[in-house]
Order: C-alpha cells, then sequence, then structure tokens
C-alpha cells in the first residue's frame, strides 16, 4: 500500500510509477494535506488486509532481515501487540550519526537472544511513561487487532506526539518486544515538525496529554508520579518560547498536577541522592525492572 499526504515534492509522481505494480494493492494520494501524520496512519491502518501492520514512512530504510525479524517474532509471541527493533541514525544523504537513540541497558546488549518481552503495562509504566522509547515508526511492527483506530482516540487530534501516545495504546492491550539490533535507519533531518512543535510548545502541550493518559491508564506510585512531575516541571523552567506560550503551558500543568515547585525539587534531590543510593528511582535505570530477560 503506498499512501501520500498532499506531499510537495515529487513523492506523489514516484507512487504514481508503482501504482500498477503487483505488489501494490493501493496507491492513495491526497489532493489536500490533512495536517496530522497520524490521519495517515490511521488511513493506511483502516485500509490494510494483513495481520501485521509496518508504517514504512518515506524517509527511512530497514536491513533486508528487518521484516523477517519481527513476524518471526510477533509469530512466536501471540501475546505481543508490537515488536520494535533498534536503528541507527543517518543524515540526509544516508550517512550513519554518532547519536544513540536505542539507549540500550548492559542487560539488554547482553541478551543471549538479543530480545527481551514484557508485558504491555509494565513497559508503560516502566518506559513509556519517562520517555518515547518507541521513537520510530519505521522500526515498529504491530498487529493490525491491537490498534485503536476509534473516532474518539485523542491520537488522531494531535501533531506532534501522537505516536507516543498510538505506542502506548497498543502496549495496553499485549506484551512488547524489544530487538537488540539495528535493523533500521532512521533518518533525522536539520529541521522536523518536532522541532518546530517545540519552539511553539505545542508537543510539550501533547507531552502533559501523554503522561496525563498514561496516568490514567496504569497503575504508578505515588514518588514516581512526583519524579516525573518534577522532571517535566525541570523542563518547561528551561523551554524558551514566548512569554504567551510559557503561561499557557504553566496553567495547563498547574491544572493536570498543581505540584510543579515542590515536584522539581524532590526531582533535583532525588537526581543527586539516585547516584549514591541505588534504590532511589533512577529514570535511565527503570527499563532493567520492566519485565523478563530470555538468557
Amino acid at each position: 500500500m503506498l499512501l501520500d499526504d498532499a506531499s510537495t515534492d515529487n513523492s506523489a509522481e514516484i507512487l504514481e510509477y508503482y501504482r500498477n505494480c503487483d505488489k501494490v494493492t493501493i496507491c492513495d494520494i491526497n489532493a489536500k494535506n490533512t495536517g496530522s501524520p497520524f490521519l495517515q496512519w490511521k488511513k493506511g491502518v483502516t485500509l490494510s488486509q494483513g495481520k501485521y501492520i509496518w508504517i514504512a514512512e518515506s524517509d527511512d530504510f530497514a536491513d533486508e532481515h528487518f521484516l523477517e525479524t519481527a513476524v518471526e517474532l510477533l509469530d512466536a509471541y501471540p501475546d505481543a501487540a508490537l515488536c520494535f527493533i533498534g536503528a541507527w541514525l543517518v543524515d540526509g544523504h544516508g550517512n550513519k550519526l554518532k547519536k544513540e537513540y536505542d539507549r540500550w541497558t548492559w542487560m539488554q546488549r547482553h541478551s543471549s537472544k538479543g530480545y527481551g518481552v514484557f508485558p504491555g503495562k509494565k513497559y508503560v509504566a516502566g518506559n513509556l511513561y519517562w520517555k518515547n522509547y518507541v521513537y520510530n515508526a519505521s522500526g515498529t511492527v504491530f498487529r493490525k487487532k491491537c490498534a485503536d483506530l476509534s473516532e474518539t482516540s485523542p491520537v488522531f487530534g494531535m501533531r506532534y506526539t501522537g505516536d507516543w501516545l498510538f505506542w502506548t495504546q497498543l502496549a495496553l492491550t499485549g506484551d512488547v518486544i524489544e530487538v537488540y539490533k539495528k535493523l533500521n535507519y532512521y533518518r533525522k533531518h536539520g529541521s522536523s515538525a518536532t522541532i518546530e512543535g517545540r519552539r511553539f510548545g505545542t508537543a510539550i502541550s501533547e507531552e502533559m496529554d501523554v503522561i496525563k493518559y498514561i496516568e490514567s491508564a496504569v497503575p504508578l506510585n505515588a514518588y514516581d508520579r512526583l519524579i516525573r512531575h518534577g522532571s517535566f516541571f525541570k523542563r518547561l523552567l528551561r523551554t524558551h518560547v514566548s512569554h504567551g506560550v510559557e503561561k499557557d503551558l504553566f496553567a495547563k500543568f498547574s491544572d493536570y498536577w498543581g505540584d510543579g515547585r515542590y515536584a522539581y525539587r524532590i526531582e533535583r534531590i532525588n537526581k543527586y541522592l539516585s547516584l549514591f543510593l541505588f534504590c532511589l528511582n533512577r529514570q535511565r535505570m527503570n527499563r532493567c525492572r520492566t519485565g523478563w530477560w530470555p538468557f
């Protein structure tokens, strides 16, 4: 299936060339841009007829073993809702970048089978609550039946962080598989929609919605919530936006939680003490405690 959301380059022309290819079931080119990539996701998933979905974004590319690896694991673990595979970051010319997005722990890097399987709710609480570790749609294969395509899903009203919420909703329906191999190539350009969104505060506002959603969906202890709120409040203090946008963001935070200053102090103290007291919340180490490891 080939979809184009009224691209301004020659993408539509390229897709038209492949329209009559035997392996292309649908070639759909929008006359007008939808304004949200997630509406295109919804269209693609709705029109698809397969068991598994891979959103292969046009800027990215994958190793020849990518789909084979993902499908074999999803077949082996029928309770899994999605499989996420690591990626090399590349620039506009396909050159590998030094920046690392996977942030695998020692246990993940040394898993004898090269993958981990996690109960979905624990994965959300231990991982997606703190950061969108499923950072690239092109590195993810998921079960169609697990996707929430309802009109009431907040994903399709988002512009920037709908992917984060989409993976969260998927994870809540089943297990999550992480593959500790880099079989995908994630292209990063100098400017992006996420950068633009953060400039105007839209993405940050949407992130608050994601965090709020997760807190309503999975059990979280009060201390973790406090640390998460403090961490986000720190971001608001360091975000450079106009005075009006800043005022709106702080007002929204206060309306959602109201513990900003207190949470921020606790988060700062926790970060310092966690260097010596390993029993305290260590956000980057939470991933070690969320699931079982198939050594």
